[in-house]
């Protein structure tokens, strides 16, 4: 046996575990939750407790970061992405797991997910309903459906493996398009409706939805988005929600390079009521240089309501497609890519994150 050949032996079963906190990594004492001491490590001890048929799976484990998920800043993601990236570079690895927290999974998912879009291995993100030390949690089977998926899908990018609650099924999703769990089953959810698979007895099925992206996602990996390291705290990115109401004269647009405003589900938000009408809030976003974006429009909607066209005739940048945490973190991004113009990079599909467009690479 050659050089070659055995380093493709030793890769061909490791793979590179990120542990950085959250749910997943935290142990319950006297009814609280928290991070303490190695419990981050608590996971991969219980999975080989649990799992002994994967006793040939060799696990590396960084923890670049260490913090309860709702912590979450722009500043963990790039230390995250830096870390994840020197780890790619060596090409050393069957793919990667990274642990995080549940409360805003959805929002490292989309930013990982554009990212590491050029990662020739899988990288999947995985999380828990309850410390790995609570006998009714679902970390322990999140993360082993996380490393079937790595074994046996043949994908290459960025996913997530989290156990759905309604059927209990351990479904894979595509990083850019899930959305954050509901307040009350935690249950997650993909954009668009369609889930990109489940692991059924270890062995991934994919979805035939034609909203996933099957053929594409086992061919050539997509070229590198931004440099191994970079910054994306530099420049603030508002995200707002629309809701009866709002009052826009409590929101200070000031010193954010962009606001990502959320409409309604036809991309609508209010244009009367004085300070409750987005286009007197447009007019502050003009006059402090803030760019003030609106979605999720649909591209194959061909007629828009009154509101919707007063808004874009007044400036206002459409977005489409998109989820919430999605169209913020691709914002975050386009506003810290060097060179990049930020107006046309919110119009590239960048990583399956627009449902129904194709990926420009």
């Amino acid at each position: 046996m050659n050089l070659e050949e055995k380093g493709e032996k030793a890769k061909k079963k490791k793979i590179l575990v990120v542990l950085t906190g959250g749910t997943i990594g935290s142990v319950c004492t006297d009814g609280v939750r928290g991070i303490a001491g190695d419990s981050p490590y608590l996971l991969l001890r219980a999975f080989r407790a649990v799992c002994p048929d994967y006793a040939d799976c060799e696990f590396e484990v960084i923890s670049p970061c260490h913090l309860l998920s709702e912590n979450l800043s722009c500043e963990v993601w790039e230390t995250l992405y830096a870390a994840i990236s020197e780890k790619l570079a060596a090409d050393r690895y069957r793919g990667i797991i990274v642990t995080h927290g549940s409360d805003t999974l959805a929002y490292t998912a989309a930013a990982l997910g554009m990212l590491l879009r050029h990662t020739s291995c899988p990288v999947v993100l995985t999380a828990a309903d309850r410390p790995v030390n609570d006998p009714r949690g679902n970390g322990i089977g999140n993360f082993r459906a996380a490393v079937d998926f790595i074994l046996r899908g043949g994908c290459r990018g960025v996913f997530v493996s989290y156990r759905r609650c309604a059927d209990g099924a351990q479904v894979i999703y595509l990083a850019a398009r899930l959305r954050s769990a509901d307040c009350f089953c935690d249950e997650f959810s993909s954009y668009g409706g369609a889930v990109f698979g489940v692991i059924n007895e270890s062995v991934f099925c994919p979805d035939a939805s034609p909203l996933n992206p099957a053929a594409e996602i086992r061919s050539a990996p997509l070229s590198p988005l931004a440099p191994p390291a970079i910054r994306l705290s530099d420049k603030k990115i508002m995200l707002l929600r629309a809701y009866p109401g709002l009052d826009y004269a409590a929101i200070s647009p000031n010193g954010f390079a962009a606001v990502v405003h959320y409409g309604y589900h036809s991309a609508t938000a209010c244009t009367e009521g004085g300070d409750r009408s987005l286009l007197r809030f447009a007019k502050r976003c003009r006059a402090c240089g803030t760019d003030l974006w609106l979605g999720s429009f649909k591209q194959t909607e061909n007629e828009l309501y009154d509101t919707s066209r007063e808004l874009l005739d007044n400036g206002i940048l459409p977005f489409f497609d998109m989820s919430p945490e999605a169209a913020y973190a691709k914002a975050v991004i386009a506003y810290h890519l060097p060179d990049a113009n930020p107006k046309a990079f919110m119009r590239l599909c960048v990583y399956y994150e627009m449902v129904g467009h194709a990926v420009v690479d």
